[in-house]
């Protein structure tokens, strides 16, 4: 009985410990405009990147074999290992949105490149700098929210972050298959030309996102406030 009863005390005190937890999380990241407006930013970016990485296999088995998509894949994803590499080696010594919006803007064109011919030369090389330049976004967005956050509130902000930015996945899961679907059948193309055409679009839409980053205020005081 006293276990039955201690049990059910330590579940009550874990929730609301849980709840404050997420709600210290949140106020963390929405305190500041600049930072909350870069998780939102991220949201839309994975979303599109998502797409890309949901309707490549589509794309390559449109028009080759299920041998010659994996050697692809296994091309495409090297490009992520040999920027990591040389982040590990180098760094990033400061220029943070720059960085991330130029690695961005270039991940939008591979996109639009890898899409735009059924040709597998064409697919690997786009597909290889996709990732290549995935690693310096990634080390930017760490970086600039790292350096705003106070210690001490680092998990729990972190776990609200990657929550919200997962969310972008999500959509991407959702709708991704479905768009390409639509497409293909309104344009009356095959499922592997609607599946590039919504990377197409969607990198397009990256590029156009990474550019936009540039100029907004709010964002920019982050680097500031890391330096």
């Amino acid at each position: 009985r006293n276990s039955l009863s201690s049990g059910g005390q330590r579940a009550q005190e874990t929730r609301p410990a849980f709840l404050a937890s997420m709600t210290e999380g949140w106020q963390t990241v929405t305190k500041n405009h600049g930072l909350f407006l870069l998780i939102l930013v991220s949201t839309l970016l994975t979303c599109f990147m998502g797409s890309f990485q949901i309707l490549a296999q589509p794309v390559i088995l449109a028009f080759a074999d299920s041998t010659t998509l994996g050697i692809g894949e296994a091309i495409c994803a090297s490009g992520m290992l040999v920027s990591s590499l040389w982040l590990g080696a180098r760094g990033l010594k400061g220029g943070y949105i720059r960085t991330l919006s130029a690695s961005l803007f270039a991940a939008g064109l591979c996109m639009t490149g890898f899409a735009w011919q059924e040709n597998i030369v064409s697919v690997c090389l786009f597909g290889f700098l996709f990732f290549l330049a995935l690693p310096f976004a990634n080390n930017c967005l760490d970086c600039l929210v790292r350096r705003v956050i106070p210690g001490e509130l680092q998990g729990r902000a972190w776990g609200m972050i990657s929550f919200l930015s997962q969310m972008g996945y999500v959509a991407a899961y959702t709708l991704a298959g479905t768009c390409a679907d639509g497409l293909a059948a309104t344009l009356q193309i095959s499922v592997g030309r609607g599946s590039a055409l919504v990377i197409l679009i969607a990198g397009i839409l990256l590029s156009v996102t990474a550019l936009c980053l540039l100029p907004l205020g709010p964002v920019r005081q982050l680097e500031k406030a890391s330096a």
